[in-house]
């Protein structure tokens, strides 16, 4: 059996809590104030429900609210810091790949504020490379913004693995030559595990184990 190419040289990562919010670029208070106006918006938001519990046959005969006051910016500050704790799993596989002298980068679709100030992340200095949506001006799956990336790390898109949740950006990163692992919420190891037996059967550089 013929043995697999030993190319991959870079991993990049997508950094759970981004926002994704249309394609466009757009302000913090814009964002806050249409998000806001969808979370109160009872007749979409009940006949969605409706919806929901008719395919998990539950009781559609329940009682909804005809009148909502949910403080959008107040539930996104509660959702952002609960994402802003690390995965510990993930964290500790990013500081193997650059023990093993991987290179390492994330690629994040975000925003700034009013103030121009970009809505943080801690892991910032864990990476070689952190690309923002909001400063490069592109968003995932955007192809130019994983290009974008792997140009600032100094590899091709098939040097590296991409790590995301989200289908549509794993496709846009295969379509590109990328070898892609998928995310899913709960099942983080698995995608550890996953890309250090990449790395380990198609690494460039010998991993240490």
């Amino acid at each position: 059996m013929e043995l697999q190419t030993r190319t991959i040289r870079a991993v990049i990562f997508d950094i759970g809590g981004v926002i994704q919010y249309e394609r466009n670029e757009i302000s913090y208070t814009e964002f806050i104030d249409k998000w806001t106006l969808e979370l109160n918006d009872v007749t979409a938001n009940n006949k969605a429900y409706r919806e929901y519990l008719t395919r998990r046959h539950l009781d559609t005969r329940m009682v909804l609210p005809s009148k909502t006051r949910v403080d959008g910016e107040e539930l996104f500050k509660q959702m952002m810091k609960v994402a802003e704790e690390p995965n510990r799993c993930v964290v500790d596989l990013v500081k193997w790949l650059r023990q093993c002298e991987y290179k390492v980068a994330a690629l994040t679709n975000n925003f700034q504020n009013d103030e121009g100030k970009v809505q943080g992340n801690v892991l910032t200095k864990l990476f070689d490379e952190f690309v923002e949506s909001s400063v490069v001006g592109l968003r995932k799956p955007d192809a130019r913004f994983y290009t974008h990336a792997c140009n600032l790390l100094d590899v091709s898109p098939e040097e590296v693995v991409f790590l995301d949740d989200i289908g549509k950006n794993l496709s846009a990163a295969k379509r590109l030559g990328m070898t892609t692992v998928q995310v899913e919420i709960g099942r983080e190891q698995e995608a550890v595990d996953a890309v250090k037996r990449i790395i380990r059967t198609r690494g460039a550089l010998a991993p240490k184990l």
